[in-house]
């Protein structure tokens, strides 16, 4: 089958990860990322656009029927768009010259709508990850809501080929977390840093509203592919929390850590049931206090945590990978 997946090239990106698993299942996939088509591409051109797209509705569609002329020529048999920003000119121009379906997959939290153009665009189908919306969408709007679960790239999150408690030696990291640290994220490890429990924080340093005691633990270092995955494996606790507009799903760092094998500790959500083979209350916390808590027991029981990761990646690995969710979603439509 012929893929075409309108989103970002980026390395390790959903859109990437999808791609990536069509070529491995057998498929042939393209990815059509919308800086390819800007009229100015330099970093200067990149933010005139995104302004002009946001207050010039008549720039938005021409980029976008753009895009959807690249679509057109390449001829897919399914297109999955991925953008939550798509102008819905899009989808009606292809569907207009070809037969192709055409489906949305959302992998954020319901802040990220924008002015909510995947609700106006006439997709075959909606794929979303929280359960709330999916009914929401069903319900309210009578459009054809799947939900769907994210997933992590096994050719990208590998676990190391070694026991967990030589990665932990190595790596020397008792609590690890890793992303963008927004302001609520700042608060909680803040606590965890005044609890005296030695953190290590991956990823950049905002530009804005960054808290300074953090100094300590921030490593401010991007990490992605293998680096990752050893740094998530070897650490002894990663400590993941959910955005606050996750009502009932989880993010995407959920799956990798579990994919990489890691011992982590998660915000509780009830859709942890269906996505673990244990107890969720082991590895869960309702709470910042109880979050520290847990920590302090786990980094004195290393047995357990190795135990419980063992669970849960094989767990993973086994239902969890991209491969899997692009085989889920093609049944889906089929």
């Amino acid at each position: 089958m012929r893929i075409a997946i309108i989103g970002s090239k980026g390395y390790d990106s959903m859109e990437y990860n999808l791609w990536d698993a069509c070529l491995h299942i057998g498929h042939e996939a393209a990815i059509f990322d919308l800086h390819d088509y800007l009229f100015t591409k330099n970093k200067y051109g990149i933010k005139a656009d995104e302004l002009m797209r946001k207050y010039s509705d008549y720039y938005d569609q021409k980029i976008f029927r753009k895009i959807a002329q690249k679509v057109i020529d390449w001829q897919p048999e399914l297109v999955i768009c991925v953008y939550r920003f798509i102008h819905p000119t899009l989808i009606s121009t292809i569907k207009t010259e070809t037969k192709s379906r055409i489906i949305h997959i959302n992998p954020d939290a319901i802040t990220t709508f924008e002015y909510q153009q995947v609700f106006m665009s006439d997709y075959d189908a909606w794929f979303t990850k929280d359960p709330y919306i999916v009914n929401f969408m069903r319900k309210n709007m009578k459009l054809n809501a799947i939900l769907y679960y994210e997933a992590f790239n096994q050719r990208i999150h590998k676990k190391p080929n070694k026991p967990k408690q030589d990665a932990e030696s190595e790596a020397n990291i008792d609590v690890m977390t890793y992303g963008t640290i927004y302001p609520y994220r700042s608060k909680m490890l803040k606590h965890i840093l005044d609890a005296n429990i030695k953190l290590s924080i991956y990823g950049i340093r905002p530009n804005r509203f960054y808290d300074h005691s953090l100094d300590r633990a921030f490593k401010n270092k991007y990490i992605m592919g293998c680096e990752k995955a050893a740094l998530l494996y070897g650490a002894k606790i990663v400590f993941n929390q959910m955005h606050y507009a996750e009502i009932e799903s989880v993010n995407c760092r959920f799956f990798e850590a579990n994919g990489c094998g890691a011992f982590q500790l998660v915000d509780y959500r009830p859709i942890l049931h269906k996505l673990l083979p244990i107890n969720p209350e082991l590895v869960s916390f309702k709470g910042i206090d109880e979050g520290i808590d847990k920590i302090k027991y786990y980094l004195k029981h290393p047995q357990e945590r190795y135990e419980l990761s063992g669970k849960i990646h094989r767990y993973t690995i086994e239902r969890f990978s991209y491969d899997h969710l692009i085989q889920y979603i093609l049944k889906s439509i089929s």
